[in-house]
C-alpha cells in the first residue's frame, strides 16, 4: 500500500503505529501486535468504527453479510459458522445495533477488529488521502473522550 510517506501526517503516535501497520505485508496480524499499546487499541477501536460507518450506514444489512464473507474468504478464514456471525455482529453493533455484540469476548472482538482495519490496506488499497482522513478522525473521536491535558486533535503540520 506504501504508505510509508504519510506515517509523519498522523497526528498521534499511535496514529503513526496503525499506518505503519496498515503499509505491512499482513496488515490485519501487524495491527494484532498493537494489542500492548493501550493507546493503538483505543484508536483502532475508533477507527474501526469510522470506517464501518462511512461504509455501512444506510446500506442494506445484506451488504455487511457480503462484506463479512468477502473478507472472511480473503482471509482464508471459514466464511460460515460463528466466526462470520461474531463478525457481522460486530460491524452491524458499530452503525447501529449495540446489542448484536453483547456478549463478544474482548480478543474476539480485538481479533476481528483487525481484521476489518487491516482490510483496508487490501490491494489497491484505499488512497493515503483517504486514510489520513479516516485516522484523522479516529484520532478526533478519542481526543473528544480523553483528559484535556493528553488532547491531540487533528493532523501536525508539515
Amino acid at each position: 500500500m506504501g504508505q510509508t510517506g504519510t506515517l509523519d501526517k498522523a497526528a498521534t503516535a499511535a496514529g503513526r503505529l496503525i499506518l505503519e501497520a496498515l503499509g505491512e505485508e499482513y496488515p490485519a496480524r501487524s495491527l494484532s501486535r498493537l494489542s500492548d499499546s493501550p493507546r493503538a487499541v483505543r484508536l483502532l477501536r475508533e477507527l474501526f468504527t469510522v470506517a464501518v460507518r462511512r461504509s455501512f450506514v444506510g446500506r442494506d444489512p445484506r451488504d455487511v453479510t457480503r462484506y463479512v464473507r468477502d473478507l472472511l474468504e480473503y482471509r482464508s478464514l471459514p466464511s460460515g459458522g460463528e466466526l462470520a456471525r461474531e463478525a457481522e455482529a460486530l460491524i452491524r453493533a458499530a452503525i447501529g445495533e449495540p446489542e448484536l455484540a453483547h456478549g463478544l469476548a474482548d480478543l474476539r472482538r480485538f481479533e476481528l477488529i483487525c481484521h476489518v482495519v487491516g482490510d483496508l490496506a487490501r490491494p489497491p488499497g484505499i488512497p493515503a488521502a483517504d486514510l489520513l482522513a479516516l485516522i484523522d478522525q479516529a484520532e478526533q473521536r478519542v481526543a473528544r473522550f480523553d483528559r484535556p491535558r493528553n488532547r491531540v486533535v487533528g493532523r501536525r503540520a508539515t
